[in-house]
């Protein structure tokens, strides 16, 4: 079934809980870019159903949002293409940005001050989580298994380090 422009713009300002100054503010970068312009009297138009955007301004919007155009006029398509996570992370990234411009400066640095904390945890997580498949680490752990049990050959030490690295590998990526 086929929407149309209006109820998506509607429907994303619902979901991430977004003002049509909002959509405006956010693309900006993307007028520049492309050079395009969009006003608040079009995208309110476009919003209430009075006229459709051009293609050019489908493809202002749908850069904005970090939708598909194809999605963003109404067809029954998935809303994102396929490379998902890139736009995921850009509507993040763009989302932060408009949030952070509109805190005062010493807001803004509390905001840093706490994005750097948590970039410093997560590099300590890396880190561990990178250790933790080195062959130093997983021949340790062979040995101190082997001194609970007697001897292993070359070929047994071979599997279970294939063994815990792979356990190890999938328990990290199921935390991230």
């Amino acid at each position: 079934m086929k929407t149309d422009t209006s109820n998506r713009l509607k429907q994303i300002m619902s979901e991430r809980n977004l003002k049509q100054v909002d959509i405006l503010n956010l693309s900006v970068p993307f007028q520049k870019k492309f050079n395009i312009k969009l006003s608040k009297s079009a995208l309110s138009q476009y919003v209430n159903a009075v006229q459709s955007p051009d293609q050019n301004r489908i493809y202002l919007l749908s850069k904005t949002l970090g939708v598909s155009e194809a999605w963003l006029m109404g067809f029954d398509v998935p809303m994102v293409e396929s490379n998902t996570e890139e736009k995921k992370d850009k509507i993040i990234i763009d989302k932060a940005i408009f949030v952070i411009s509109k805190l005062e400066e010493p807001r803004q640095e509390k905001v840093i001050d706490f994005a750097e904390a948590q970039l410093k945890e997560q590099e300590k997580v890396k880190s561990i989580e990178d250790y933790w498949l080195t062959d130093e680490f997983l021949d340790k752990q062979i040995k101190n298994s082997v001194a609970y049990g007697g001897t292993m050959t070359e070929k047994d030490e071979k599997f279970f380090k294939e063994l815990l690295k792979n356990t190890l590998k999938e328990k990290i990526d199921k935390g991230k």
